[in-house]
């Protein structure tokens, strides 16, 4: 079995390279290797050594180079030839500054490239359509030189002016552009940026084109970490005309999106699958195959019956159980990467009795993760006391109350909390009384591989202490739109997969403002201290708010971490090239495979 548990090897670059985030992003760079591929015969995927200056110029990253295994115009004859993969869900859009889905952006990385990306297999930051970034003495400035000579897929060019057009949709609440009235909403921006332009709590103020290869982003505070932001998936640049063009319909399956990646937009047939050419006016090295074809395979049993059966060449999030009998197989390879995640579940603060934080902390005792991991990841993985994973471990408060398995004591709490028999429902902000819900996800996620599973344990164990549930579940982008706009009531499963090397990755995204919208917990003095964590000037202070900050949000306890989990990946043995990055947003363009 070519898996392996995260080994103190790649958990210890990792701690090397957060240790060192708020000093050598201000240098203008940080690097945090993670991934490890196992038995893929990739061209890299295993840590390197931290670069320790700036990035001033990647000159052989801004020199592109011609693909030898791409030279031909792909033709509707080259469709038995592509790419076939097998994604855990429909997107819901593919205009990546619009979704937050790893489903939707998984397809956005191969048409809408960002200004920086990461190195294959890791979290260091390289260029992509910027060449050169660098920040003023307190990183409230950032200036970035972008890539010259590339243009977008419908042949307009890339300039600074797109730059701006992109960000000004993203962040300024009245741009012309952003169709938001039409239902853009941009969700991400409050998570990583506090807020919107204008918003007391943003950190972004204003981004401007110096001159058409030259874009600075002005922001609010210190921001020593915004290469890394800006190298996420979310934060991929779009043709402006063709946003112009499609309005708010832009993203959708009858338009798709126009970028500037190794792949264009070709079709979107609902329910099925997304069909993606690959582009050959490419700045860079071309991809290795014609097109891609990325189907919809909800169950993780179907996708790997389909892997089996020679009908898809790769796939992800796969049933833990799944691992033994694909290493066994001659015809096909597990591929490993250390879990960058977190599973958990969302107790709705705005219902009661989920207002009383005795009664969130009953839950918490009740649930026994050592069994869900057991039974649903096949004991691989670890227990969650917090939502941090392993790689930023240093950033944990050393005195957590963990909330070990104590059925008992959840009783007492509920006695306390007038609950001595348990409850069945719920109340909602207006009065109306409900059953209790628990809303597991419709799709398997890198975190939640069989979310149904998981949500039948949660409601044994909760029914043991007296906390009777209603599973529920629906389709999951509308499950995610009602997430968004606050809707979902009662318990909630969802998880995250790390977007870069950052705590506030996990904790500013699930514990600063936007969780007010989204389940009912606002605590300005979280906000505080992780907002002062990451524009620390030394790793000391930096690493002491995030610990002061994770002891409030363990005490507050708006949502419960239940495991972190390596993600079950498999391949065909023949296929090549395939280096899954931490964040699950890697380029399919080296892949090939013979057919």
């Amino acid at each position: 079995m070519s898996f392996r548990k995260p080994g103190k090897r790649s958990i210890g670059w990792l701690l090397l390279l957060v240790l060192m985030i708020p000093l050598i992003a201000a240098c203008g760079e940080t690097a945090v290797p993670t991934a490890t591929v196992g038995s893929t015969p990739a061209t890299g995927g295993e840590p390197t050594a931290a670069p320790t200056t700036a990035p001033t110029d990647d000159t052989a990253a801004a020199t592109p180079t011609e693909a030898a295994a791409a030279t031909e115009e792909p033709t509707m004859g080259d469709a038995d030839k592509y790419l076939v993969f097998g994604g855990s869900g429909e997107p819901d859009s593919l205009d990546s500054m619009d979704t937050t889905t790893g489903t939707a952006l998984i397809v956005t990385r191969q048409i809408q490239e960002s200004l920086l990306g990461f190195k294959a297999g890791t979290l260091e930051v390289v260029p992509e359509l910027a060449t050169k970034w660098e920040p003023n003495a307190d990183a409230t400035e950032w200036t970035f030189t972008l890539r010259e000579g590339v243009k977008f897929s419908d042949g307009t060019d890339f300039n600074a002016d797109a730059v701006v057009f992109n960000f000004q949709r993203l962040f300024v609440p009245d741009f012309e552009f952003g169709f938001r009235a039409e239902g853009k909403q941009y969700n991400i921006v409050p998570d990583i940026f506090g807020g919107y332009a204008g918003d007391p709590n943003s950190a972004f103020k204003e981004v401007v084109a110096v001159d058409p290869t030259t874009v600075k982003f002005v922001l609010t505070r210190p921001v020593p970490l915004l290469p890394s932001y800006l190298a996420a998936s979310y934060f991929g640049i779009s043709s402006p005309e063709a946003v112009k063009a499609a309005k708010e319909k832009y993203g959708s399956p009858e338009v798709g999106g126009v970028g500037t990646g190794p792949f264009k937009f070709e079709r979107w047939d609902a329910g099925q699958s997304i069909t993606l050419v690959r582009n050959e006016d490419y700045w860079g090295d071309k991809a290795k195959m014609p097109g891609v074809v990325v189907r919809f395979i909800a169950e993780a049993p179907q996708r790997l019956a389909e892997l089996e059966a020679g009908t898809i060449d790769f796939t992800i999030n796969l049933s833990a159980d799944s691992r033994n009998k694909i290493a066994s197989s001659a015809d096909l390879q597990v591929v490993d990467l250390t879990p960058f995640n977190i599973a958990y579940l969302s107790l709705n603060m705005n219902n009661k009795p989920f207002d009383d934080v005795r009664v969130r902390q009953a839950v918490a005792y009740a649930i026994n993760k050592q069994e869900i991991l057991d039974a649903s990841y096949g004991g691989v993985g670890s227990i969650a006391d917090d939502f941090l994973p392993d790689g930023l471990a240093e950033y944990r408060a050393t005195d957590l109350e963990p909330y070990a398995y104590d059925p008992e004591k959840a009783k007492a709490l509920l006695a306390e909390a007038g609950y001595a028999d348990g409850f069945s429902t719920m109340v909602l902000t207006d009065g109306t009384e409900l059953p209790l819900e628990l809303w597991y996800m419709p799709v398997s996620r890198p975190y939640y591989p069989d979310a149904k599973s998981v949500a039948e344990l949660y409601a044994a164990q909760l029914s043991d202490v007296g906390i009777k549930v209603e599973l529920k579940t629906e389709d999951w982008g509308v499950y995610l739109d009602n997430w968004d706009a606050g809707l979902k009531n009662g318990m909630v499963m969802l998880g995250w997969t790390g977007d870069y090397g950052d705590p506030n990755n996990f904790l500013f995204t699930h514990f600063g403002p936007g969780n007010a919208d989204e389940a009912g917990y606002s605590n300005e003095q979280v906000w505080q201290l992780l907002a002062d964590a990451g524009g620390a000037s030394s790793p000391a202070e930096s690493i002491r708010l995030f610990q002061e900050a994770g002891k409030l949000i363990n005490t507050d306890l708006p949502r419960i971490p239940i495991v972190h989990a390596p993600p079950v990946l498999a391949a065909k043995k023949a296929l090549q090239g395939w280096v899954p990055n931490p964040t699950g947003g890697e380029s399919f363009a080296p892949i090939s495979i013979t057919k």
